[in-house]
């Protein structure tokens, strides 16, 4: 069964934004609370005090609601990751190991900052349209990375193997990023994240 996943109507009035930003808000609100299965347009129109047929002026579903969410989430992760980057690399001409700890951190503070983020990772295999949204975003990733990054600091390396350097690099970082998150203890997840700076230092050091 296909499930119609773009929104019925883009808002252009400040007040029709308003109200469909509180939409998409309580949507994210309620799925940490309550969990994607028990996720229903009532709860968001109680929780937001706005009907449900307002709701559904805007989305036809709260597949569309948490989709439309995600779409944005990962493209204000990127641009806010390598907005990060950018700056450190203007001032950074060669490799070094130590940047690989500000590429890290840096990653985690953007994770930390784009609301709704872990939540919508922790329900991507709810369905297959949220699962493309990952690999779009991890091929957009990589595409900055090998020209942002791995061209910038490594001019020799041809430009095909950068590109695919950077997908093994943000397929990597972004499934360990997932296993530390599903780690209870900090200091697991400390452990884990030393292996990936681990891992990413070798494969970095390859390009000298």
């Amino acid at each position: 069964m296909n499930i119609k996943l773009n929104p019925r109507k883009i808002p252009q009035q400040k007040r029709s934004i308003e109200r469909y930003q509180k939409i998409v808000n309580t949507a994210i609100e309620l799925l940490g609370e309550v969990g994607y299965d028990d996720l229903t347009t009532d709860l968001i129109a109680e929780r937001s005090g706005i009907s449900v047929g307002s709701i559904y002026q805007f989305f036809p579903n709260k597949e569309s609601i948490i989709y439309s969410h995600a779409e944005s989430c990962y493209f204000i992760l990127h641009d806010h990751f390598f907005k990060l980057l950018d700056e450190e690399l203007k001032k950074k001409k060669k490799f070094s190991p130590d940047f690989i700890e500000f590429t890290l951190q840096s990653f985690e503070r953007a994770l930390n900052e784009v609301k709704g983020y872990r939540l919508i990772n922790s329900i991507l295999y709810t369905n297959q349209a949220l699962l493309q949204l990952d690999i779009e975003s991890n091929e957009r990733f990589a595409k900055s990375l090998a020209k942002k990054v791995i061209l910038h600091l490594f001019p020799k390396v041809d430009k095909k193997r950068a590109y695919y350097s950077s997908l093994m690099i943000v397929e990597t970082v972004d499934a360990v990023f997932k296993i530390a998150q599903r780690k209870g203890k900090a200091t697991e997840k400390k452990a884990v994240i030393a292996e990936l700076r681990n891992l990413l230092f070798v494969y970095f050091s390859s390009f000298l």
